[in-house]
């Protein structure tokens, strides 16, 4: 329906209410009426000086009495207000059929730089692992411990440790032997970093680790990207934590009640039954009622990066954990049972 015929029809709805109301024509529209503004002659009722006519794509109104002009939006709001809304909606409906509006091409979404890489942060001076060539020692470093390319970006490469250890916390290390590291930075969930750890690149290394932390803060990997809303897992490690969906890490916390701990987290330690220390937290997290993975007695690898060396993809770890989660006295009894199987193992070894 064009902007002609919405005035067409409303001045054809007006015949009821306009004295001796004649459509004349129809091409180009010509209708006469008495007018009802002048009221029109007052001796010859008979006489009606009101036109309506069609003059481009629209009706106007015209008496030749009294001179009165009007378009029909006019027309109606002073003779029949009952039609005007109704005419003043259809004919706004009809201009954004025929004019719709531009669709907007939406704004590129606008990254925010998390405060760790802002220019002035301390890992600004370093390479992210995903910016390195595929054959810096670094890279090839990470990828044989199959840590996934989406996660490389968390990872950071440091030539000199101790140096740029010191340039954030004066004369912490000695620079006698100052070697490569991976970085891997503490994030908690603004991104802010408040510590961090460097992993030696030499397997003989004895100091294969070295956390450094730069303000007072609980040492957990992975803040700045779990969801506690969802089931999430705890794991050792922060390696591990990258082959696990939604993890973090404690990083050799003790993680003695930290506020964020909830019924949706999952503690995956290391499968060592013989750590005294790995034991003795399964059995505190086991009593504080949380949900804990027992892993086993098939599994033979100690941690989940051995497990994925072995060959096991991230879907099968996920599904042997979520297999053997339990809580309260199931998870005691399994741990029971876990335990007792390291001190078989050992007595056989022991007969041997």
């Amino acid at each position: 329906m064009s902007a002609l015929w919405i005035d067409i029809k409303y001045t054809n709805l007006l015949a009821a209410k306009l004295d001796r109301f004649k459509i004349k024509k129809y091409s180009p529209y010509i209708a006469q009426c008495r007018c009802p503004i002048c009221g029109d002659s007052k001796k010859n009722a008979f006489k009606a000086r009101g036109f309506f006519f069609q003059k481009q794509q629209s009706i106007i109104y015209r008496c030749h009495n009294c001179g009165a002009g009007r378009t029909v939006k006019s027309f109606l709001e002073q003779i029949a207000p009952e039609y005007y809304s109704d005419y003043v909606a259809e004919s706004y409906l009809e201009k954004e059929r025929e004019n719709p509006r531009p669709k907007l091409e939406p704004a590129p979404p606008v990254i925010a730089v998390q405060p760790h890489l802002r220019l002035g942060s301390p890992l600004k001076k370093l390479k992210k692992i995903s910016q390195l060539s595929w054959n810096h020692p670094a890279k090839q470093y990470v990828v044989s411990r199959g840590i996934p390319n989406e996660q490389h970006a968390r990872l950071f490469y440091c030539s000199k440790f101790a140096t740029w250890t010191n340039s954030m916390i004066p004369d912490k290390l000695e620079l006698k032997h100052d070697i490569p590291r991976l970085i891997i930075p503490f994030l908690d969930v603004d991104g802010r970093m408040f510590g961090y750890q460097g992993r030696s690149f030499d397997p003989n290394d004895k100091v294969r680790y070295i956390s450094i932390m730069l303000e007072d803060h609980l040492k957990v990997f992975g803040l700045d990207k779990v969801d506690f809303n969802k089931k999430y897992y705890i794991t050792e490690g922060p390696i591990d934590s990258m082959f696990l969906p939604n993890a973090i890490a404690m990083a050799g916390s003790d993680m003695n009640n930290p506020e964020f701990l909830n019924l949706n987290a999952v503690f995956v330690y290391d499968n060592e039954p013989r750590n005294k220390d790995i034991v003795k937290r399964i059995g505190a997290a086991i009593n504080k009622g949380f949900n804990v993975c027992i892993w086993p007695e098939s599994l033979k690898h100690k941690d989940i990066n051995d497990m994925i060396m072995s060959g096991l993809s991230e879907k099968n770890i996920v599904d042997i954990i979520d297999s053997n989660t339990y809580n309260g006295l199931t998870a005691m009894l399994k741990f029971t049972e876990w335990k007792k199987t390291c001190l078989i193992e050992k007595n056989n070894m022991k007969k041997v």
